[in-house]
């Protein structure tokens, strides 16, 4: 019984790391498109209907404690609302791909954290997990100097705030669990989703009367397509995160997050009809490195 637990929730979390990679190349041309707050807007907005209709029909709900609300709420505002805005920006000029490896060493940052401020020792592997990870964004940073004759600080600045955000409304999640394990997986996501929508009402007071217009000027197969990225990449991939989240160890989970930009790096090429160039590859090389480093030696 304790092998098919552990099945289901290693399962679980592939399926949303696979879900969100595939729905991330999309929202990265769709927040080229328009703007990185359009683009995370959309995507809580009709994966916030998506889990009240779900919730609705599951006909599971349990009462919350208002403190652990909160916790979701802000973990909604910071992690779904600040970390998408900022990782949608990274998505329009670095690519989802390249984000994408660089928020697969969230548990370093995280290690980091404890480090600071929770007194935890940094182990051997663990610096020399840090140490690919520089190399790994220097090779990036790199072929941004070459590319555009500048080193693009700002886009690294982006993708580094938005995993740091990120990384922090997984902690207060996980927290709010610890709380009230008794919390249902679509009630966790409806106050989260709620707590993103409220940010992005703060941070442009006029999206929510933009976007339908937006939304229904696009021919049918952009709308398919982008009704398709955010049930994926928001709905079905929080809903599978969660879940696994609920069961498991953090730790674990962060094993499985390699399974990101790995796939979408393999659909970029497919989509754009073109090879991973040489620093993509060198990258990966240093990528993989420091992810064996950090999460399985």
């Amino acid at each position: 019984m304790f092998f098919l637990s552990a099945l289901q929730v290693y399962l679980m979390a592939i399926g949303a790391n696979l879900t969100f990679s595939t729905a991330s190349m999309f929202f990265s041309i769709f927040s080229t498109r328009f703007s990185p707050v359009w683009m995370g807007t959309v995507k809580v907005a009709l994966a916030t209907v998506a889990f009240v209709i779900a919730m609705f029909l599951s006909g599971q709900t349990n009462s919350v404690p208002w403190s652990v609300v909160a916790l979701l709420f802000f973990s909604g505002l910071g992690g779904l609302c600040g970390g998408d805005i900022f990782l949608f920006k990274a998505y329009t000029t670095l690519g989802a791909g390249r984000t994408l490896v660089m928020f697969s060493f969230e548990p370093l940052f995280l290690g980091i954290y404890g480090y600071f401020f929770l007194n935890q020792l940094f182990t051997v592997n663990q610096i020399l997990a840090v140490l690919c990870m520089v190399i790994c964004i220097y090779i990036f940073m790199l072929e941004r100097s070459k590319l555009h004759g500048s080193w693009d600080f700002r886009s690294f600045f982006w993708a580094f705030s938005g995993i740091i955000l990120d990384a922090v409304g997984v902690m207060m999640t996980r927290s709010a669990y610890e709380i009230a394990p008794q919390m249902e997986t679509f009630q966790a996501n409806i106050i989260r989703c709620i707590g993103a929508l409220f940010g992005f009402l703060l941070v442009s007071p006029k999206i929510y009367l933009q976007f339908p217009k937006d939304l229904f000027r696009l021919n049918t197969k952009d709308k398919i397509i982008i009704f398709g990225a955010c049930v994926g990449g928001c709905f079905i991939s929080l809903t599978l995160y969660l879940a696994a989240l609920k069961h498991a160890h953090v730790g674990t989970l962060s094993a499985i997050a390699i399974t990101g930009p790995v796939w979408v790096a393999m659909l970029e090429s497919i989509y754009y009809k073109r090879l991973p160039n040489r620093y993509l590859v060198g990258a990966f090389v240093f990528f993989l490195m420091g992810f064996y480093l950090m999460v399985i030696a």
